[in-house]
């Protein structure tokens, strides 16, 4: 999979602007406030229909004008695709090959992109929350019905947990009894998360393994689990009865707490995923550049299940990559780029010293104040 051609209109710093990518490894040039990640966003944007960088997504749009546009031609397995994206103050308009598409779900299996921002590097370290909503957007491109899964979850929790509450502060009409449907449709729900989450994790703990390993250069070992008191870490498979009837369990098991609390105890919602270095929690003994390390490792393990699942890789997009990797580490990450074959890359970097130079064909983009000037390299002879 990979991004033939980019036009923008008023989206960010851009007011008009069309370009056409190469396969293989593209780096994006320029100073800080310049669009070297407004670019990096548009990419993103038109792939996920979601910013990596902002929820107001009103904020894409240029100060000065109404609507931004962004049109891409991306070409895949099932040939070329050419998307176009409307975004106003209403909200957004996207067709694909001038159909219309009217759900987020519809459009998840048409193209898809993994990006790496310095935002990810709170990943490890944040709250479950934080984790749990990650890894389920890792999981949709997989599998689009996923999210209607969430949804579906999401109510039953909020309509178990209203029950809970009137139960506990004695309302007309709330009686235990009641629990018993709604533990039904939570554990039916439940189950199918949990094993999801439980699958892709014990799916990408193989590749992330390795690649941390070549880009760490063997110093360390770097492991992934899915911790649930249903499914405990390092179990392996577990069949989808067994997770139901270990769920039922263990809600009978919180009924008196969840009771006093008002809400409920047990359930995917409360899950968390764990990183491994070395035997150790990551989250307490991981140093900033091993951290970086981590993520790096994650998003290509991310860009191989992909492949290996749908037979074609994702645009890989790294934002500000290279800022706190020294020249081993760097060295490290595009020969794992370029060793994994990924169609196509694309790199943001303050200035073109600063990345290593493998030896690999690479085109250029200098970027200033919304303006691009194109070039390439090839460094194979």
């Amino acid at each position: 999979m990979f991004l033939k051609e980019l036009r923008l209109r008023n989206f960010r710093n851009y007011f008009e602007l069309s370009l056409v990518f190469k396969r293989g490894i593209n780096i994006l040039i320029g100073e800080n406030a310049q669009g070297k990640t407004n670019l990096l966003e548009a990419i993103h944007f038109i792939n996920t229909l979601q910013s990596f960088r902002t929820q107001e997504e009103k904020n894409l749009i240029n100060t000065s004008a109404r609507e931004a546009v962004i049109s891409a031609a991306v070409e895949g397995g099932c040939g070329t695709k050419n998307i176009s994206l409307f975004l106003d103050d209403k909200g957004k308009r996207v067709k694909v090959n001038n159909r219309k598409i009217s759900r987020a779900s519809e459009f998840l299996s048409e193209t898809h992109v993994i990006t790496f921002s310095p935002d990810d590097l709170f990943l490890i370290k944040d709250q479950p929350s934080e984790r749990r909503r990650y890894f389920d957007r890792a999981i949709l491109p997989h599998a689009p019905s996923y999210l209607k899964t969430i949804n579906r979850y999401d109510k039953i929790l909020q309509q178990r947990n209203h029950l809970l509450r009137d139960i506990r502060d004695r309302k007309k009409g709330a009686e235990k009894g009641l629990l018993a449907a709604w533990d039904d449709q939570l554990i039916e729900e439940g189950a199918r998360l949990l094993l999801k989450r439980q699958n892709f994790v014990e799916e990408i703990r193989s590749f992330l393994e390795g690649i941390f390993k070549e880009l760490s250069r063997g110093q360390k070992r770097l492991s992934i689990f899915y911790n649930s008191p249903i499914i405990p870490a390092g179990e392996g498979a577990v069949d989808a009865d067994a997770v139901k009837k270990r769920f039922q369990d263990a809600l009978q098991g919180a009924r008196e707490e969840e009771l006093r609390h008002g809400h409920t105890l047990i359930g995917p919602h409360r899950d968390d995923f764990q990183f491994i270095l070395d035997d150790y929690d990551a989250k307490a003994t991981f140093s900033q550049g091993q951290h970086r390390l981590a993520i790096l490792a994650l998003k290509l393990s991310e860009t191989a299940l992909y492949k290996q699942r749908s037979g074609e890789y994702p645009i890989l997009l790294l934002d500000d990559v290279f800022s706190e990797l020294d020249e081993l580490r760097g060295e490290a990450l595009i020969e794992q780029i370029i060793n994994m074959d990924i169609e196509q890359v694309f790199i943001t970097a303050a200035k073109k010293e600063g990345i290593p130079s493998q030896k690999a064909g690479r085109a250029l983009y200098w970027i200033k104040e919304g303006a691009i000037t194109e070039g390439y390299e090839d460094r194979r002879k």
